[in-house]
């Protein structure tokens, strides 16, 4: 079998990330007084929410392949090729060897786990390290919003709560994570939502670790 490339690898992220972003604006319409079909608001949120799950999923994969391919040798179309400290002889191997030891499997959720695994095996963690570093605010935030969707624990819900006190200064009323997403981020103009904000800052990220 072929190995995948860079290039498909971002541009399948990317278009995931459009899908979603698709689907969360369909989301919206639909939910306007008059619209057909009309869904309600809690419809609404609900769908903003699987939209942005699915993007971060799509931002998981995304990592993680693009970072194997790098290690099986691979360079981006443009940009100097990093250097590997590791050569594995196959994908197979260089899968297996990003797995921590003592774990069945490579997190690729917590920006700072990823740049500490860039740095063992890249020289200056190219292309990964600076890229999540600088972004590393949002998508520890990001991850948080992911956590609150996929998992219904108290513990887990007061770090979303907690974000959005920090992100609005008030913890509005029944809000639920999809409609934290629809809001607009302050400050911004034109306005952005934090769901645009967040996929925005992903969808540069992705473009910065492979540039085309």
């Amino acid at each position: 079998m072929a190995q995948r490339q860079l290039r498909t690898v971002l541009a399948e992220f990317l278009g995931s990330l459009r899908e979603c972003r698709r689907l969360s604006a369909d989301a919206y319409r639909w939910s306007l007084p008059g619209a057909q079909p009309h869904i309600s608001r809690i419809r609404r949120d609900n769908l903003t929410e699987m939209a942005f799950l699915r993007a971060y999923l799509a931002w998981e994969v995304f990592l993680e392949e693009s970072f194997i391919l790098y290690l099986a040798g691979q360079n981006a179309p443009r940009g100097r090729k990093p250097i590997r400290y590791a050569f594995p002889p196959n994908m197979a191997f260089a899968m297996q060897w990003v797995i921590p030891e003592g774990r069945s499997y490579a997190g690729w959720t917590i920006p700072i786990h990823i740049t500490n695994r860039a740095e063992r095996f890249f020289r200056n963690g190219r292309p990964f390290a600076a890229v999540l570093r600088s972004n590393q605010n949002s998508l520890d935030e990001a991850r948080i919003i992911r956590n609150a969707i996929a998992h219904k624990s108290m513990s887990v819900r007061d770090k979303f709560e907690t974000l959005v006190r920090n992100k609005m200064g008030i913890l509005p009323p029944n809000l639920t994570v999809g409609s934290f997403l629809g809001t607009t981020t302050p400050g911004t103009a034109p306005p952005v939502s934090f769901l645009e904000a967040y996929l925005g800052n992903i969808d540069l990220a992705a473009r910065q670790i492979v540039s085309v």
